[in-house]
């Protein structure tokens, strides 16, 4: 991001302790910091004392800061268990949270909007969890590469810590959208976003009833039927193909 050009990286270790005690988490959560997390650390505060950017603070949002947290993991995590972590330490800490997960040579980003719980506001009410892949060397550069360069401060609004956050939100929602639509796209209006959404889960939906049809297939004796459930693949491949173009064309 170019932090380290403008601050010192605190590198302040995070005790487990504080999530066991302080923290309203379950037993699985419990087990999967436990077992999973080899160390968590603090690795910048962003506040308006040390970065020129501002509080936004209303009934809603209460966005002072930015925490950005490093987990270091153990072998063994899965997919389920990541979510189960990010979750826990998105819902733990106070300010919105860039969370780092690293293991071995990879890393998976984690970012996620929150409000103000309008009962408890003490409380925080999480929205859309983001997340990346992991992100080695190996990942394709058409996708990374612009990536880690919308992240950078000079591509982040400096307006106020919500638009901050929001920047670096929807870079990694960005992300996790590429394997849905194949680009890395970045879209800040509201409607047009939202018009993304609506294409982007009815491809998910089409992927899912190709799955289940191709299942099928493997199960069906009867050829004609088999014949049939092909050609339904083939329709479905293409009417998603046709929401993919349209996505890309931000149609």
């Amino acid at each position: 991001m170019g932090l380290e050009s403008r601050l010192t990286s605190l590198n302040k270790k995070l005790d487990k302790k504080m999530f066991y005690d302080f923290a309203d988490i379950n037993k699985k959560e419990k087990t999967a910091i436990t077992k999973y997390i080899e160390r968590m650390e603090l690795t910048y505060l962003l506040t308006p004392t040390t970065i020129n950017i501002q509080a936004f603070i209303n009934e809603e949002y209460h966005y002072e800061g930015v925490m950005i947290v490093t987990a270091h993991l153990k072998d063994g995590i899965t997919e389920t268990d990541i979510r189960v972590l990010e979750e826990v330490i998105h819902r733990a800490l106070p300010h919105p949270v860039v969370i780092t997960f690293s293991l071995q040579n990879k890393i998976l980003l984690s970012t996620c909007m929150k409000r103000l719980n309008k009962v408890n506001k003490t409380n925080v009410v999480l929205g859309t969890i983001h997340q990346t892949n992991w992100i080695d060397g190996e990942m394709s550069n058409s996708v990374v590469t612009p990536f880690l360069q919308s992240l950078q401060l000079i591509h982040l609004s400096f307006i106020n810590f919500y638009e901050f956050y929001k920047d670096i939100d929807m870079a990694v929602e960005a992300f996790q959208n590429t394997d849905t639509i194949g680009a890395f796209k970045i879209i800040k209006e509201d409607e047009e976003r939202e018009e993304q959404k609506s294409l982007i889960h009815q491809i998910q939906e089409t992927e899912q009833s190709i799955a289940r049809i191709k299942t099928a297939i493997k199960k069906e004796t009867q050829f004609n039927k088999k014949v049939e459930l092909n050609i339904k693949v083939q329709e479905l491949t293409r009417d998603m193909e046709n929401l993919k173009n349209n996505v890309s064309k931000g149609e």
